[in-house]
């Protein structure tokens, strides 16, 4: 066997365990090719064992009390957060594994003989496997398993208590013989290649069993880190110190071999990391496993008493697989996952993620010479933990209140299981192609959303690294100003752990709890616990890290606004403004709430100890209300408090609009951010990939109806995006600084990846649903002049830009030569997103905060000077009369001519009782007076008129106006605030230096869609027009 052949099966030997199950695609059929569509006539007649329960007990009288029980230092695993221990276990186990002492040595019951669990299609080693595992298995018993199962599975298996699942891959040396009716057989006592592994401690999961799996030792040796893992090292989570050469360590340069992150094959010299721990509480494994009768394991003596169920094999000349070392030795998941690719070769997958820029550009560094250029070196030192260690697990006396992603993924994922395309993939045509094959799954759109990405948004923390480092002297009387800053903004942003942290601490030292309720403006409902406030640097935190007394909240907070936050949120405190700023209600711990009635109930509990329900309140944008209408405090540059005032509303833009009425116009926020289409086409799908009874025949599972999955033919996708493109683009490019996993464990490279799909979702909205431009008139004037009227409508329901205040959305007019030279300009930028003035002049004054503090540009109703842009924001001043980007110091609002959505009418927020909201009534600077954002017959657009004046040799070459509607999430005096936050106050910087590595290396150019660059000049266009002077 090839030294290819065992990196793969290292690399991704955990991955068989995934295939303890078959996928399902209705529920009576299932999508399996030349297989029959019932799985009874995939066994082989008459092989299927009935044992009598007298045969049962006499074998049991016989056997019970052989084999000794594993030794005493393998029988309890450490939990993860120990994480010297937890490598050391690992490694012993699996030398232990590697010695075959269980067998040698203890003298464990085991199977028959190797066996087959499910049908092949093909010739050996050339087909594909539709059983469980995705191999060959034999499977050992400690001697407590065996007890338990001669007491007839009854009560709970006790702790040290084993099943070593012996695994090869179902190829030529197996000496597989098949007879006339096509029945398979396993002749040959072959060595395993591999192993998967349950070891029981009841109090350590829900479930009770650590979940592993452990390779054999290469002949001949590879590389330590090509092996996978034990160990996992490093904040990054990469499996050998060979990740760092001797003058890298730290790093002062990226090394292409370290990407993409998550991924493991067909890429020579490819340095694992951000890997997924192969051996864990909480494994993904129970996504089949809890389709278990009982103690999540099919474990029967049937298989030690007898041969067990044959499986047939179909279309034995078929040649499926040219090359069987391809993918004979890897995990399941991603081992079938190869398989889908467009051609299974040394080729294999195109990296579709962008580079970043190697070095900054002079006019980057120019334009943001606020703080010292930050190396590779200093992002290394300043970067996230990888999500490997976003870990927390159900445990045995139920669920905390919140679970980290990776206990949803198994189900919630498009999860390869076998050779059928898994659940939640949507394919545009038959083929290998996987530029063809979509993940639609929940947790897949939802990872590469900005809600999955909240937890590690570098944007986030530099701005609440600005605010604490300004109010380090002294916030509205706070004795810990910074602390309480940093769990207000996190409870929304890493909400996990910052309400777990509350949870756990309340009652604790209640003057500092008291002292930051004081940030909010309408006191939260009392179900809402308040404890001690959660620092921010929890989220450094990470198993190996010192300190680690917050790792867990720190986990929990870097998962972002995760599956348990929006499925665990009730109504009761909807409607009202006390449920605003994060402060949502939730239900029990073991409860989940969705949008459907029919609901299979009990692989969830088995997982979890979490009953999934019918929840209204799902499909209500009252949900989304509650982390998107945030009031904060008002406060002066003393630190003095003012007020309080809405800092965004991008819900409460909705409730005066159209959208929100009842009748043909209504949309909600789901409407819009989780569509039931993709691309015009109805997504129709069962929403989780478990064991059903489409799987090969087994025992001691639960009865079909407890398995049997329902098609939803009204399924709202995870996309969960606005316009912000920019971030995703940092999450593909500098994965590492960001502890992001680029490859979806469950799928691979099988799909098109999820941070693409998500790029592309980005667009599609951009280009299609957000905005529209047109020339409404273009002429030469009498006096010589061109005029032109330009009509911005808005198609979203809230305004636009919407969400935090600092972005802005513009309009970009030329006016150009038959050969598109450009004649006259207003809204162009130069190459880091600054609007100049004309053509190719200088950055306009007011796009320099820095130098210009309070300068900016007003809502026009005419532009007549190249100097002039139309800019479509919210500006706010400070106590000393500077423009600002704080969240705190919005003292004095000077301009708000972001687009309103159709039917905005300011009567309608002026009636409101709420003085917080009817506040939202008033529309500062001189938008006031323009009819489109007052008059509701006119509102959800803008009209402009441009009034050019040429000379006459240039108003003669006049051929035609484009006009061009761009968005910017993250603008240049954005981040000049940003940059220069770092040098006041308390002038940390360690999240600010993350930012503007991220952005300073940001390859605008470099991201492409086709052949066009989406970002380029640090702008989206949204949309464009074109017409022609008669």
């Amino acid at each position: 066997m090839g030294r290819r052949t065992f990196a793969f099966m290292g690399v991704v030997f955990f991955l068989f365990l995934l295939s303890g199950c078959d996928s399902n695609d209705t529920v009576t059929k299932v999508n399996i090719g030349p297989l029959p569509s019932n799985p009874d006539e995939w066994v082989c007649p008459g092989s299927v064992a009935d044992l009598s329960e007298a045969e049962i007990d006499s074998w049991c009288l016989a056997h019970v009390g052989d084999g000794e029980p594993a030794p005493p230092n393998l029988r309890v695993p450490p939990n993860y957060t120990n994480h010297d221990m937890k490598n050391a276990f690992d490694t012993a186990f699996r030398d232990f594994l590697r010695s075959r002492l269980y067998d040698t040595e203890l003298n464990w019951a085991h199977d028959l003989n190797w066996r087959m669990t499910g049908p092949y299609v093909g010739a050996i080693g050339h087909g594909e496997f539709y059983g469980v595992h995705s191999t060959a298995v034999r499977i050992y018993y400690s001697p407590e398993v065996i007890g338990w199962l001669c007491a007839d599975r009854q009560g709970t298996i006790p702790d040290g208590a084993m099943i070593i699942k012996e695994q090869h891959p179902i190829n030529e040396s197996l000496g597989i013989s098949v007879d006339f009716q096509g029945c398979m057989e396993i002749d040959d006592n072959v060595e395993p290649t591999h192993w998967t592994v349950f070891i029981k401690n009841n109090e350590a999961s829900r479930d009770g069993w650590y979940q592993g799996s452990f390779t054999q030792e290469p002949s001949p040796p590879v590389a330590e880190w090509e092996l996978g893992n034990p160990p996992i090292l490093d904040a990054s989570a990469v499996t050998s110190d060979d990740f760092f050469t001797e003058t890298m360590n730290p790093p002062w340069e990226r090394n292409e071999n370290w990407y993409p992150t998550g991924y493991l094959f067909l890429k020579d010299g490819k340095f694992p990391d951000t890997v997924w721990r192969y051996s864990q509480y909480g494994n993904w494994c129970i996504n089949c496993h809890a389709s278990a009768e009982k103690e999540s394991t099919f474990s029967s003596l049937i298989n030690v008493i007898t041969s067990g169920t044959r499986f047939k094999q179909f279309s034995p000349d078929l040649l499926l697989l040219e090359d069987p070392d391809f993918r004979g030795n890897l995990h399941a998941p991603q081992r079938i996952a190869l398989s889908y690719l467009e051609s299974q070769n040394e080729a294999g997958f195109n990296d579709p993620f962008t580079n970043p820029l190697p070095e900054p550009t002079q006019e980057f560094l120019t334009f943001y010479d606020q703080i010292q250029s930050v190396d590779f070196t200093r992002a290394w030192e300043v970067r996230l933990p990888a999500e490997t260690y976003d870990h927390q697990v159900s445990l045995a006396a139920g669920p905390g209140k919140y679970l980290t992603s990776d206990q949803c993924i198994g189900c919630h994922d498009a999860t390869f299981m076998n050779a059928n395309l898994p659940n939640m993939i949507v394919q545009e045509q038959e083929g290998k192609n996987p530029a063809e094959r979509y993940n639609l799954s929940p947790y897949g759109e939802w990872k590469a959303s900005p809600l999955g990405q909240a937890g590690r948004d570098p944007i986030f923390f530099a701005q609440v690294q600005s605010e604490t480092n300004f109010f380090a002297s002294g916030l509205a009387g706070l004795p810990e100003p910074a602390a309480c800053i940093e769990t207000t903004c996190l409870h929304c942003h890493g909400v996990m752990g910052q309400r777990q942290y509350q949870i756990d601490t309340e009652g604790d030292k209640e003057k500092e709890k008291e002292d930051c309720i004081s940030l909010f403006g309408i006191k939260p409902p009392a179900q809402v616990p308040y404890g001690m406030p959660l620092p921010a640097s929890a989220v450094t935190e990470w198993p190996g890290s010192s300190p680690n007394t917050d790792q867990i909240y720190g986990s929990l907070a870097r998962d972002g606004i995760s599956c348990t936050v929006c499925h665990h949120i009730v109504d009761t405190a909807f409607n009202t403004e006390a449920e605003y700023t994060g402060n949502f209600v939730t239900g029990p711990a073991n409860q989940l709430y969705g949008p459907y009635r029919q609901i299979v109930q009990k692989p969830m509990g088995n997982a979890l100890g979490v009953r999934p329900l019918y929840g209204k309140q799902t499909q209500d944008s009252q949900l989304c209300g509650t982390c998107h209408n945030i009031l904060l405090p008002v406060v002066s540059n003393d630190g003095a408090l003012l007020r309080f005032s809405y800092e965004q509303t991008t819900h409460l833009e909705w409730t005066n609009s159209v959208y929100s009425k009842e009748g043909n116009s209504y949309v909600n926020c789901q409407g819009c951010h989780m569509p039931k289409s993709f691309y015009d086409k109805a997504v129709k799908t069962k929403i989780a990939n478990i064991e059903t009874p489409d799987f090969p025949p087994t025992s001691n599972r639960l009865p079909d109806d407890e398995i049997t999955l329902t098609e939803r033919t009204s399924y709202s996708r995870h996309p969960l995006h606005g316009l912000n493109v920019f971030l995703n683009e940092m999450f593909q490019e500098s994965p590492l600084i960001l502890g992001r996993r680029q490859i979806d464990f469950m799928t691979g490279v099988a799909t098109t990846q999820s941070l693409t799909t998500a790029r592309n979702s980005f667009l599609d909205m951009a280009r299609n649903q957000t905005a529209s431009v047109e020339i409404r008139s273009l002429e030469k004037t009498a006096e010589g002049k061109l005029r032109a009227v330009i009509k911005v409508t808005n198609k979203a329901g809230h305004y636009l830009p919407s969400g935090v205040g600092f972005r802005r959305v513009f309009i970009e007019f030329l006016v150009r030569d038959v050969e598109d030279n450009i004649l006259w300009a207003s809204g162009r930028t130069n190459s880091v997103g600054a609007i100049i003035e004309g053509v190719n002049g200088p950055v306009l004054p007011s796009e320099d905060v820095i130098q210009n503090p309070a300068l900016f540009q007003p809502h026009y109703q005419v532009v007549d000077r190249q100097a002039k842009a139309q800019i479509y924001q919210e500006l706010i001043k400070d106590s000393d009369g500077n423009l600002t980007t704080s969240f705190l110091r919005r003292v004095t609002p000077v301009k708000n001519n972001r687009l309103r959505p159709k039917g905005f009418d300011p009567e309608f927020f002026a009636s409101n009782p709420s003085t917080y909201i009817s506040e939202l009534a008033r529309i500062p600077g001189d938008a006031k007076n323009d009819p489109f954002y007052t008059n509701p017959q006119l509102t959800g657009a803008d009209e402009i008129e441009y009034l050019i004046t040429l000379d006459a040799a240039s108003m003669a070459k006049v051929d035609n106006v484009k006009v061009t509607l761009y968005n910017q999430s993250i603008p240049p005096f954005y981040l000049q605030q940003r940059f220069n936050d770092a040098n006041v106050g308390a002038a940390q910087k360690n999240q600010i230096q993350r930012l503007y590595y991220l952005t300073s290396h940001l390859n605008t150019d470099g991201a492409k869609e086709g052949e066009e660059a989406f970002i380029k000049d640090w702008k989206l266009m949204l949309a464009t027009d074109t017409d022609y002077v008669q």
